[in-house]
């Protein structure tokens, strides 16, 4: 069974001269870690990374709460 995850944005930037949009959101996964995921938009491409911090509550907090 496929799981909805509910992210929450942490940080959007752009960049005035490269014309680059970046947008930073994180989920917590509960008993896995915390899910950041960072999509780069520019005027030709979509480049998207997904990172999961495994043992939350080990040293590693959400960005923001």
């Amino acid at each position: 069974m496929a799981m909805k995850l509910e992210y929450e944005q942490v940080e959007e930037l752009f960049d005035d001269t490269t014309r680059l949009r970046t947008i930073s959101e994180q989920v917590i996964i509960p008993g896995k870690g915390i899910l950041l995921r960072t999509t780069v938009y520019s005027a030709h491409h979509v480049a998207v990374n997904v990172l999961l911090i495994d043992g939350l509550g080990h040293g590693f907090e959400p960005v923001k709460s």
